[in-house]
């Protein structure tokens, strides 16, 4: 597909993490910025309010993960995003559960109780380090020795493929 690719949102993780796989795959895009106080593009083009929103042509996909294997499935000649098996698929994706969910949960609560209006306590900032401290933890534990989350033979071979 020759259709542009144009990814709105503001800096965010999760738009950060499209971008990152965009320039990974090689792939040119633009970045349309939008306001995060003034959604009404966002929600005009995908009928939803979150961030990052990919429109490539005609299609037009919201999340980041959908947005991640949108671009495996459509842009098959460029380095793969979920690996190379059905096992590093299921390991990418555990991963993937894992960073939703454990590493910014933390996060997430401290954003959201100021986003409502509420007070972060001293309390709950040291709960949300300590449960953050703790899932980086098991991501040091777990690269011991390694050099990527998940596989990394299918890279070396995907970038050889890439290249022929």
């Amino acid at each position: 597909m020759s259709e542009p690719i144009v990814v709105y949102g503001f800096e965010t993780s999760n738009n950060m993490k499209v971008r990152v796989a965009l320039g990974y795959k090689g792939l040119s895009y633009s970045f349309q910025t939008i306001n995060p106080g003034d959604r009404a593009e966002i929600l005009r083009l995908s009928g939803q309010y979150l961030t990052p929103v990919l429109v490539h042509g005609e299609n037009v996909t919201f999340d980041s993960s959908a947005i991640l294997r949108y671009l495996d499935v459509h842009f098959e000649s460029t380095p793969k995003l979920y690996g190379g098996s059905v096992q590093e698929q299921w390991a990418i994706e555990d991963w993937e559960l894992f960073g939703r969910k454990v590493l910014a949960d933390p996060m997430m609560a401290v954003v959201h109780t100021k986003i409502s209006g509420g007070v972060v306590s001293d309390e709950l900032k040291s709960r949300c380090q300590d449960e953050f401290h703790a899932a980086v933890e098991h991501i040091v534990l777990h690269m011991e020795g390694r050099e990527w989350l998940v596989g990394g033979h299918w890279l070396t071979a995907s970038l050889k493929r890439s290249r022929t």
